[in-house]
């Protein structure tokens, strides 16, 4: 069994007083629309104030979730696996062998090479940094795909040497 490169790619931390204005932003939010929609019917405001529970809660689920989920890379031999995790649980959100990678470039170099039609595009990335993400490109049946990552020195030489013998 060859050597195996493992990288972890971690979220901002999400400040407490961001967390906190968001709770008081939806409970405004609620608040006004309970107020709003009673002056109609008491029936309609609290139907107002379910539909607005639920709304606020799925949003700020998912800025929770955003920042708290963070993306490992994984090569194992010849296969490179990238993962969100959210929790204990590992997502594998693709995998792929390093001889399916057709190009794999700066993203700086990405608006050079141009797009081939209808790509589905991966981003494993964090932040705005993009001196250091890497783009590679592959094709399975018949379909083009992209994936954006940012890999360390460790996993780009890997990459890169693999790149080099085919």
């Amino acid at each position: 069994m060859g050597p195996m490169i493992r990288q972890t790619i971690q979220q901002k931390k999400l400040s407490f007083w961001k967390l906190l204005l968001m709770i008081f932003a939806a409970t405004f939010i609620m608040n006004m629309a309970v107020k709003l929609f009673a002056r109609i019917s008491p029936a309609i405001g609290t139907a107002a104030g379910i539909v607005s529970l639920l709304i606020a809660s799925s949003g700020c689920m998912a800025i929770i979730y955003k920042h708290i989920a963070y993306f490992n890379y994984k090569l194992i031999d010849d296969d490179l696996i990238m993962e969100k995790v959210f929790g204990r649980a590992n997502h594998l959100f693709l995998s792929l062998k390093l001889w399916e990678l057709e190009q794999f470039y700066p993203y700086n170099e990405l608006d050079s090479k141009g797009s081939k039609g209808n790509v589905k595009v991966y981003k494993f990335v964090t932040g705005s940094n993009h001196d250091q993400w890497y783009v590679g490109e592959f094709t399975r049946s018949g379909d083009q795909y992209r994936f954006v990552i940012a890999p360390s020195e460790e996993l780009l030489r890997a990459i890169q040497s693999s790149q080099g013998k085919n």
